[in-house]
């Protein structure tokens, strides 16, 4: 048993009402289509709760973040078990500065903590 253990779902039990009902898009498996190409299988969604937000003008000039670029936070627990949200993926989350309207951003960037309680993910 380790320190960590039941971190995320007590994250998902503590501040599971402050974040907004989301969905992450996980692309299907690539297979060869026979001519040197690919075709992706159906994409996978997952719901889970997010909360949208923007970077600080200071982290954006120091780390070169661009200014259309949005932050998502998703608590870990509120994706099935195994499923982390990686780039290339899709994350559709409430956008406050479009009245709470569903926008869907591609993820670009993810980071998170050990225990896997909060994915930060840099989404465009």
């Amino acid at each position: 048993m380790s320190i960590i253990d039941g971190l995320a779902a007590e994250a998902l039990a503590d501040f599971g009402e402050d974040f907004e009902s989301g969905s992450l898009t996980v692309p299907g498996t690539r297979t060869p289509d026979g001519q040197g190409g690919f075709i992706n299988g159906p994409a996978t969604v997952y719901s889970c709760r997010v909360l949208l937000t923007d970077y600080s003008d200071f982290r954006r000039q120091t780390l070169g973040i661009p200014a259309t670029d949005r932050q998502v936070l998703v608590l870990g627990a509120s994706l099935p078990s195994g499923i982390i949200p990686a780039a290339g993926h899709k994350i559709t989350a409430p956008d406050p500065g479009k009245g709470l309207l569903p926008t869907t951003f591609d993820v670009i960037a993810k980071t998170g903590d050990p225990a896997a309680a909060l994915y930060k993910l840099q989404a465009r």
